[in-house]
């Protein structure tokens, strides 16, 4: 028994001599990173020796543990500041603090050539027929029209002159036309009440193929783009203030993998009470239709209480676009666009208060990306009068805004520093007529 107890006292001391060697051989580093005014910067990306080995908190402070009397090349990245590059040595002591202090990017603007008056063309204007959606194709317009009603509308292709080339009209039995889809692929698609119909083009023909709802909403309205070898897509519903954010690989198509989260936090509190805000009759039964659907009881309680019809309830916005090899995260809901590489690693993200103006009001939760130009745009509305707000994707900033020369311009689309839209002239016979006008950045 005492050899045993001698034994057990040997491999205890050479235990805590091993760990006594081993706390002796490594040093606490903490890195700290601010602005040069002295202000905390979250998720800068940590790299030592060309490795990443994480980002800072919400506090900007990252920690690592690292050799004693080493050397290491550490370097810091952010979208928003200029890199740092420098050498660290690490000593004897056990803690070695490290503050960063980065440099802002500065993003200029390309110059502009200055007009009195920003005058818009008019490219398809008809006194016989409204247009009420349009799509680019190559280098003509698709075209919904109608001369009273869309229960009775027709799908035209002309040039940017108005020719008109051929027409179509929309079946009866798809419902009545409401607007086009641009899909992730590519086509046009024609959302109508009671149905979906791509549109194709062949030579001087329209092919209109039937594409069924549960196709639509499963596998074409989810997915947000592709990029980088890579589906994007989210699993929103919306009547639920939370989603996610996916990607799928096309060299692994059963490969589903995660990216981000959204969630509206204080609106998904109100949605989960609307359950104990039933009668016990109605948390009943709430449970009940719970079990037998496989869904959990707040959802099926906020559904019965009629939540997400009442003016409380908004669904979710933040979407996301791939800008060059950039994958961009607009999440409204915690103030930030988050930054992803080509392997969707994240970068970092930035701070956005675009979506906050003093008027609440004139934000319309509608961003636009002219992809020839690689920009972004948020969507204002004060009265009749219509913006577009240039918004930095790197920095989160407001860069200007451009006001349109008509106002309550409509169905607004994006290209090669083009605003297109739909607007009825009050001069006209009022029809709805296709205008275009260069998108030309000011101060606000």
């Amino acid at each position: 028994m005492q050899t045993l107890l001698r034994y057990s006292v040997i491999l205890f001391l050479f235990l805590f001599q091993g760990s006594l060697l081993a706390q002796t051989k490594t040093c606490i580093v903490k890195v700290k990173v601010t602005t040069e005014a002295g202000k905390v910067i979250e998720l800068v990306a940590i790299k030592l020796n060309q490795f990443n080995v994480g980002f800072t908190d919400k506090y900007g402070e990252f920690q690592l543990s690292l050799a004693k009397n080493n050397s290491y090349a550490l370097s810091t990245h952010h979208l928003s500041f200029e890199s740092y590059i420098s050498q660290l040595k690490t000593t004897t002591n056990d803690t070695i603090s490290v503050l960063i202090k980065l440099h802002e990017k500065t993003n200029f603007l390309q110059d502009v050539d200055v007009f009195a008056t920003n005058k818009p063309e008019t490219l398809v204007g008809k006194p016989n027929y409204s247009i009420y959606d349009f799509d680019f194709y190559e280098d003509k317009f698709i075209l919904l029209t109608s001369k009273n009603e869309l229960k009775r509308s027709e799908i035209k292709l002309t040039d940017y002159s108005g020719k008109e080339f051929m027409s179509l009209p929309v079946p009866p039995e798809a419902g009545e036309a409401q607007k086009f889809f641009h899909d992730y692929l590519g086509n046009t698609n024609l959302l109508c009440k009671d149905s979906v119909l791509r549109i194709e083009i062949t030579g001087k023909i329209f092919i209109i193929t039937g594409v069924t709802k549960k196709e639509y909403e499963n596998s074409i309205k989810p997915v947000a783009d592709t990029a980088n070898g890579s589906f994007y897509y989210s699993d929103q519903h919306l009547d639920y203030p939370a989603f996610n954010y996916y990607y799928l690989s096309k060299n692994a198509p059963d490969l589903h993998k995660l990216l981000c989260s959204v969630v509206n936090r204080s609106l998904l509190d109100l949605y989960n009470f609307e359950y104990y805000y039933l009668p016990p009759r109605g948390q009943l039964e709430a449970r009940r239709l719970a079990d037998q659907y496989k869904v959990d009881k707040h959802v099926i309680a906020a559904l019965m209480s009629g939540f997400t019809r009442s003016k409380f309830y908004e669904p979710l916005y933040a979407p996301l676009f791939v800008l060059k090899d950039t994958t961009c995260l607009f999440n409204h809901y915690n103030d930030r666009i988050f930054h992803f590489d080509k392997e969707n690693k994240l970068i970092d993200s930035v701070t956005i208060n675009y979506h906050h103006p003093k008027n609440w009001h004139t934000w319309k939760k509608q961003l636009f990306v002219d992809e020839s130009e690689n920009k972004v745009y948020a969507l204002f509305k004060n009265g009749a009068n219509v913006s577009l707000k240039l918004i930095d994707h790197h920095s989160g900033n407001i860069k200007g805004v451009h006001k349109f020369e008509n106002i309550t311009a409509d169905r607004i689309k994006l290209k090669d520093g083009y605003a297109y839209y739909i607007y009825r002239p009050f001069e006209s016979t009022q029809e709805k007529f296709l205008y275009r006008e260069v998108i030309r950045i000011t101060k606000e």
